[in-house]
């Protein structure tokens, strides 16, 4: 259930209270447990997550922190990856974010005695993630069966409006998880929480004084806490995209400030407004302006060519085909979009920006279109953080018809997997904006027509032809793109079972086909008659959906039609 509203002071106090928790204090029995009472198949689990925001004053600017204490258990090896934290934050190299570890440390039992092993300068680095984006990481040190690992980590903040997301549930059990929230007077934000269980909240109206350099400032807080208990782990499920979209979890955005003589200022977001920000950034409107450096090979390319479509489709390829993507993820360019256009290489801000502004200069109605990508989770609320990753969006009538150049495989309309997370806006030049779906509306088809013999002996020959499209296409050609014949061949057997495949064909057009010939033992023969099931090798071995209950809504490209032509010969 998502409930949105908007944080008031309330006018009255109740005690608030913490779980009996603190770093340092790992007990015997947390160490000599050897697995999760209440799920004895976890790999690992959350002993306890505590976390507090709060606001302090920092030369004079309003800063944010955030502390998180986490406590972990490692039942198996197939737990050591919880011992690798790594926490994202925005960078910029004068005012933002940074992160702080402290406290870190892994804990065992030896000969009966408890041991602390902490963690080093060199076990922390640092990791960028995109112009913008960074992450700092800690790898923590004598991680064994039946560890404990804990440790403490600060944001600082000076961004007000974007308020750390707070996540209560993980891909293993929780046992006790709180988060403390508390918000000046001067500040209102919107709240969404996405919840599938019980949460314990309180609220309270706390006093409080603020010491700067040159002030002296009491004021008062909304306190608020949440609390959860024995949270199960989340069970991954066929056909899901990113699952912090359906975790247990509380965001903010921030609604209005009000100043010491109560004037107030708004500051929920619009669309408009996000395109204004956006289209006086250097790296992002400056860009969409630049042509000279394409100019004369666009020209070339585009000679003699009328229709619209065709103009598109045609830029489309020869951005796809002349840029190589770096891999890493952005909402503008990171160095300049002339530089990556004469390097053929670039982020995803830089070959989409570069696309946008060359389908503009070919005379078509084009728009960047910013997205959070299935790994950035959904966007909640109207707001530039809250997006990572931009396309091309071209209109036709009322029909947009959406780009991506950063795949080899992607064609107009058919998007990478990852950008498939709901919807996006497009944001044109005069500072209207569209809302377009992502989610693909064409089927993602497979058909296979097989024509095979079966002897006495219940073996099979045959011949098939494989024809994949639309996402089954895109799919089959990122799967099997750096392999040669021989390990296609391989793969082909292995997925299909005791088959030997020869006269391999591989077609790689508009739609991808796979031909070949077969060998199998594909029937079974009891007294005189032969047993053979109709789908062959191409029947499902195994049913994707294993929980009794699906508690998550199934993604998946497109609708998938699977079609079987089976023509059987004496």
């Amino acid at each position: 259930m998502k409930n949105i509203f908007t944080l008031l002071l309330m006018s009255f106090a109740c005690t608030v209270f913490a779980g009996d928790f603190k770093l340092g204090k790992v007990s015997k029995e947390e160490l000599e447990e050897k697995v999760h009472p209440l799920d004895p198949s976890a790999k690992a689990a959350v002993l306890y997550k505590k976390g507090k925001t709060y606001f302090d004053i920092d030369n004079e600017r309003w800063v944010i922190f955030t502390e998180v204490e986490v406590r972990v258990k490692i039942y198996s090896k197939e737990g050591y990856d919880w011992a690798n934290v790594a926490v994202p934050y925005y960078y910029k190299r004068v005012s933002g974010e940074s992160v702080t570890f402290k406290e870190a440390a892994t804990y065992n039992l030896v000969n009966g005695e408890i041991q602390k092993t902490s963690l080093n300068k060199d076990e922390e680095f640092t990791e960028e993630l995109s112009k913008t984006r960074r992450q700092k990481k800690i790898m923590l040190p004598n991680v064994k069966e039946g560890s404990v690992i804990e440790y403490k980590y600060i944001v600082k903040s000076p961004y007000i409006y974007n308020l750390e997301d707070w996540f209560f549930q993980d891909k293993i059990p929780v046992n006790y998880v709180q988060y403390n929230l508390n918000i000046p007077q001067f500040f209102s934000y919107n709240r969404i929480i996405n919840s599938y269980y019980p949460i314990e909240e309180k609220t309270d109206i706390v006093k409080r004084t603020i010491i700067d350099r040159h002030a002296k400032i009491t004021l008062h807080e909304i306190a608020q806490e949440y609390v959860v208990k024995d949270l199960p782990a989340f069970k991954t499920e066929a056909y899901i995209d990113n699952i912090d979209n359906y975790l247990l979890f509380v965001k903010h955005e921030l609604s209005e400030t009000r100043d010491m003589n109560d004037k107030v200022t708004k500051f929920a977001s619009n669309w408009e407004s996000v395109a204004k920000v956006l289209y006086m950034e250097d790296d992002f409107g400056d860009e969409l302006k630049k042509t000279a450096y394409f100019k004369t090979d666009i020209d070339a390319l585009l000679s003699g060519v009328t229709d619209d479509r065709k103009k598109m489709e045609t830029v489309f390829n020869y951005v796809k085909n002349r840029m190589s993507w770096s891999g890493r993820y952005g909402l503008t360019s990171w160095e300049s979009v002339k530089k990556a256009y004469d390097e053929r290489s670039g982020n995803s801000g830089e070959i989409n920006l570069m696309l946008t502004a060359m389908l503009k200069y070919a005379g078509l109605k084009a728009s960047p279109v910013i997205i959070s990508t299935r790994d950035n989770g959904i966007a909640s609320y109207i707001s530039v953080y809250a997006f990572n990753y931009v396309i091309a969006g071209v209109e036709f009538g009322d029909e947009v018809v959406l780009l991506d150049a950063t795949s080899k495989y992607a064609e107009p309309g058919l998007l990478p997997v990852n950008d498939l997370n709901g919807y996006g806006r497009l944001l044109r030049e005069d500072k209207t904006d569209k809302e377009v779906k992502l989610n693909p509306t064409v089927n993602s088809r497979e058909s296979v027509y097989l024509t095979a013999q079966i002897n006495t002996d219940g073996i099979v020959t045959g011949k098939t032809s494989n024809r994949y499209y639309d996402y089954n296409a895109i799919r089959y050609r990122e799967k099997y793109a750096d392999i040669n014949e021989e390990q296609h061949i391989e793969q082909a057997e292995k997925k299909r079972g005791n088959v030997e495949i020869s006269d391999f064909e591989f077609k790689d057009a508009k739609e991808t086909e796979v031909n070949f010939s077969f060998t199998a033992k594909g029937a079974e023969v009891i007294g005189d008659k032969i047993y053979v099931s109709p789908l062959l090798f191409y029947a499902e071995t195994e049913n994707p959906f294993k929980e009794e209950k699906r508690l998550h809504i199934l993604q998946q490209e497109g609708l998938l039609l699977y079609l079987q032509f089976l023509k059987a010969m004496r």
